[in-house]
C-alpha cells in the first residue's frame, strides 16, 4: 500500500491504475449567494459535461442572467444580460431581460429564448409595459453573438418565445406566443407562431396558428410548449389553446392540441385537439406540455400536468399525466403519476436522461422537491423526494452522472443547487417517496381547434435592438452536505493568466479553442481522478499599431493652445518626451514638431505633427524658371517652404490652352506641352490653395520660361 496526494487531499490506497479511478462526487448540496434577488427558470447540462443554467435578477435592472457551472458545481463565470437601448423620441425603453428556455447549440454555445420588457411610458408610476419576443445565441463564455427581437408593428399585447429546439441539421425551430388579452369580438386574436431559423438566426419560414375561436385566452405567455422533431424529420408540437366566451370574456374550454408541420416548408400535416377538464376553483389554469418523445412503437408520448378526479372521488387533484397518441395524435392511453394519498403536485420541467433515454419529472409537492424516472411503458423506474429547502424547485438538467436541481425564489439573495447521482439521490436530504402510475380510464373529449395557416395578418417584425453582456455577477458557493468516493479536490485556480494579442492574431487556449476577441475565457483541466481544475485566462486585443496617425501639420490660429488627437484605442501613448499616458490627446502651446508612439502586441509605431505659428502662408512663386536639365531650376513649381495645401495650379500659354495642370505638391512644369519642348516666352498661371485655418486662398500670375 502507498500514499499519494492531490491537490489538498490525501489518501491510503493499493497500487493501481490511477486513470481506471473515477473521483465523481455521488452527490452534493450546494448554496449559491448573489448580490440581488434571483429567479432561475431553465437549465441544461453542456455537451463537454458542464452546467447552465438561466434566470432573472431582480434589481434595478432586471438583468437576465446566465451562469455556467462546472460537472461539480464550480460557479465558471456568471453574467447579467440587458437590451441596451433607449429613442427618446420613439419612446423605446426597455427595463427587463426574461429567459424562458436555454438550450445547447452544437459549438459549444447556447440559445437563450424569452422576452424583453418596453416600457411604455418613462414617466409612469409604475410604467406599463409590452413584451417583445427574444432569441440570443452565446458563445462558451458567455458572449452574445448575434439576437433578434420580435415585435407586432400594431402590438398592444405580449409576445414569449417560449420554447427554442436544435434540429438534427443545426437549425431550431422556435416556438412565439402571442397574447392581446381575452377574446370579446372576433378581431380579437392572440395566436401564436412557429418559425424555423438558421443557425445565425436567420428565419427560413415562419407560420401564424391561426385557429379561429382559440387563442391564448388572455392568460399571458408564460406557458410551455414541447417540440420534437420525430423521425420523419417533421416537427411535432403539444400546444394548449383556449376559447372565450365574447360576451363576458370568460373561459369557456381549454384545448390540448398536437400537430405535425413539415419541416422543409412549415405546412400543417395533421392536428387533434381535445378538452381538458378545469375545476371552478381554479377556472384559470393552463397545462404546461413539457416534453414529447416518439416511443419505438411510432406513438406519441406528451408529458403535462392535469387536473384528474382522485381516487375516492371526491374532486379533481392536480397530477402529472403521459398521454400517448398514435403517429397521428389521436390518443390511444392516457397514464397519471399520483401518490397514494393523492396529493396535488406541480411539475416543473422534463429531462432526458443521459444514459437510458428514460425521462425524468422535476415535481413540487407541497414544497418538496421530487425527481420521478419514467420507463417508455409509463412505469416508474425510481423516484426521489427531497426534504424541505424553504424554497421552491425551479428547473434541473441531466448529466451523464446525475441530475443538477436549482431551487430559489424573488425573496432570497441564494439559492440552492442539488447534484444527485443517476437515480437522483442525494442522501442527505432524500425522503421516502410514494408516486405510482396509473391508467387513467377517463377519456378526453375532442375539441373543436383547426388551424388555417394561410392567414397571414399581425406578422412580427425583427428590430434586432441588440442584447448586451453586462457585468459580472459573482456568485458565492458554499457546501451544504457531500459525499465523495475518491481523494481529490476541486481547484479553482484564483490566478488569471493575462495575455495580449494583436487584433489581426488569434490565441490558442490550451483546449485547442481559438481566441480573437478580448474577454475572460476558461478551460477546465479534469484532473487523473475526474475533479475540476479550472484555469481562467484573460485577453486583451491590442489595436493595430498600423493605424496609429495624428491629423495633418496645422497652426496655432492664433489660440493660446490646441489639442492634438491621434488614433483612438491604444493603451498606452507616449507623446514627446512624456511618461505614458492612456490620452489619445495632448494640447500644445508652441510652435514645433511633436511626436507620438504606441507600443503593444502588434509591435511599435511613431508619428509626428507639425504645428506652425502663421496659419496661412503668402503665395511666393517664382517668375522665372530655366528648364535645361542642368540641376538649377529646371521645375516651375510649389516652393516647399509653404505650407499651405495646394488645390490645384495651371498653366497656360497667351492662347489660352492649358498647358500643365496638377494637385500635387511636389509636382512641378517641366517646360514642355504634348511631349514637346514648349516655346520660351511669358505664360500665365492660377494657382489655388488651402491655408493651415482651412482658408482658400488663390493667386494668378506670370512666370517667364527661359532657354
Amino acid at each position: 500500500m502507498f500514499k499519494f496526494c492531490l491537490f489538498t487531499a490525501c489518501l491510503l490506497s493499493y497500487p493501481i491504475s490511477l486513470s481506471a479511478q473515477n473521483c465523481i462526487d455521488k452527490y452534493s448540496s450546494l448554496t449559491l449567494r448573489g448580490s440581488t434577488y434571483d429567479t432561475l427558470t431553465s437549465s441544461v447540462a453542456t455537451l463537454d459535461k458542464e452546467v447552465l443554467v438561466a434566470g432573472k435578477l431582480y434589481d434595478y435592472n432586471s438583468a437576465g442572467h446566465v451562469a455556467r457551472f462546472s460537472q461539480k458545481g464550480s460557479p465558471i463565470w456568471s453574467y447579467q444580460y440587458n437590451l441596451n437601448y433607449y429613442d427618446f423620441i420613439k419612446g423605446i425603453f426597455f427595463k427587463a431581460v426574461n429567459i424562458s428556455e436555454i438550450i445547447n447549440s452544437r459549438d459549444g454555445g447556447c440559445i437563450i429564448a424569452g422576452n424583453v420588457e418596453q416600457v411604455l411610458s418613462p414617466y409612469g408610476s409604475p410604467p406599463p409595459v409590452k413584451k417583445w419576443g427574444l432569441i440570443a445565441k452565446l458563445d462558451k463564455f458567455g458572449r452574445v453573438l448575434w439576437n433578434k427581437t420580435f415585435t407586432k408593428q400594431a402590438q398592444q399585447g405580449d409576445l414569449n418565445v417560449t420554447n427554442i429546439y436544435e434540429t438534427a441539421d443545426g437549425d431550431f425551430i422556435a416556438y412565439m406566443a402571442t397574447d392581446n388579452g381575452k377574446k370579446r369580438t372576433p378581431g380579437d386574436h392572440s395566436y401564436g407562431k412557429v418559425m424555423r431559423l438558421g443557425a445565425n438566426g436567420q428565419v427560413k419560414w415562419s407560420i401564424l396558428l391561426f385557429t379561429f375561436l382559440y387563442d391564448a385566452g388572455g392568460l399571458g405567455v408564460e406557458d410551455k410548449r414541447a417540440i420534437l422533431q420525430a423521425r420523419n424529420n417533421n416537427i411535432i408540437i403539444g400546444d394548449v389553446v383556449h376559447k372565450t366566451n365574447a360576451a363576458s370574456g370568460r373561459l369557456e374550454e381549454g384545448n390540448l392540441h398536437f400537430f405535425e408541420i413539415n419541416y422543409a416548408d412549415g405546412k400543417l400535416n395533421w392536428e387533434t385537439g381535445y378538452l381538458y377538464p378545469t375545476p371552478a376553483t381554479d377556472s384559470g389554469f393552463s397545462p404546461d406540455i413539457l416534453n414529447i418523445k416518439e416511443l419505438n412503437s411510432g406513438e406519441f408520448s406528451f408529458i403535462t400536468t392535469l387536473y384528474l378526479p382522485t381516487v375516492n372521488g371526491t374532486g379533481l387533484a392536480k397530477v402529472p399525466v403521459n398521454i400517448v397518441s398514435n403517429s397521428r395524435g389521436s390518443i390511444n392511453k392516457i397514464f397519471s403519476y399520483a401518490t397514494v394519498s393523492n396529493t396535488s403536485c406541480i411539475m416543473k420541467a422534463v429531462a432526458v436522461d443521459q444514459n437510458n433515454g428514460n425521462r425524468t419529472l422535476l415535481l413540487d409537492q407541497q414544497g418538496k422537491g421530487m425527481l420521478v424516472n419514467i420507463q417508455d411503458d409509463a412505469g416508474i423506474a425510481w423516484q426521489q423526494r427531497y426534504a424541505q429547502l424553504n424554497m421552491p424547485v425551479n428547473c434541473f438538467s441531466s448529466g451523464n452522472n446525475g441530475y443538477n436541481i436549482f431551487l430559489s425564489n424573488n425573496r432570497s439573495l441564494q439559492y440552492k443547487y442539488l447534484i444527485s447521482d443517476r437515480r437522483g439521490t442525494i442522501d442527505c436530504i432524500n425522503e421516502n417517496a410514494d408516486f405510482v402510475a396509473n391508467p387513467v380510464t377517463t377519456s378526453l373529449a375532442s375539441g373543436g381547434v383547426t388551424t388555417d395557416l394561410s392567414i397571414r395578418f399581425d406578422d412580427h417584425y425583427d428590430f434586432g435592438y441588440p442584447l448586451k453582456r453586462g457585468d459580472e455577477y459573482p456568485l458565492l458557493k458554499s457546501i451544504d452536505c457531500e459525499e465523495t468516493f475518491a481523494c481529490c479536490t476541486d481547484l479553482v485556480d484564483p490566478v488569471t493568466d493575462s495575455t495580449n494579442i494583436c487584433e489581426s492574431k488569434s490565441f490558442m487556449l490550451p483546449d485547442s479553442t481559438v481566441i480573437r476577441d478580448s474577454g475572460l475565457y476558461y478551460v477546465n483541466f479534469k484532473t487523473a481522478l475526474g475533479c475540476d481544475s479550472i484555469k481562467f485566462y484573460k485577453i486583451s486585443k491590442d489595436k493595430d499599431i498600423r493605424k496609429l496617425s495624428l491629423s495633418e501639420d496645422t497652426c496655432l490660429t492664433g489660440s493660446n493652445s490646441i489639442i492634438l488627437n491621434a488614433t483612438e484605442g491604444f493603451n498606452n501613448y507616449s507623446w514627446v518626451n512624456n511618461l505614458p499616458t492612456n490620452r489619445s490627446s495632448f494640447a500644445v502651446s508652441q510652435p514645433g514638431i511633436y511626436k507620438v508612439s504606441v507600443q503593444n502586441a502588434c509591435g511599435s509605431k511613431s508619428d509626428s505633427i507639425e504645428i506652425f505659428e502663421q496659419c496661412n502662408y503668402p503665395i511666393y512663386m517664382p517668375n522665372a524658371f530655366t528648364p535645361n536639365k542642368d540641376g538649377t531650376n529646371d521645375l516651375f513649381r510649389i516652393p516647399p517652404s509653404n505650407k499651405n495645401r495646394l488645390i490645384s495650379l495651371r498653366v497656360y500659354d497667351r492662347w489660352g490652352n492649358v498647358v500643365f495642370q496638377t494637385t500635387k505638391a511636389s509636382s512641378g512644369w517641366d517646360g514642355s506641352y504634348k511631349n514637346q519642348p514648349a516655346n520660351p516666352g511669358l505664360y500665365i498661371f492660377y494657382i489655388e490653395m488651402q491655408g493651415l485655418s482651412k482658408t482658400r486662398l488663390a493667386q494668378k500670375g506670370f512666370v517667364t520660361l527661359i532657354r
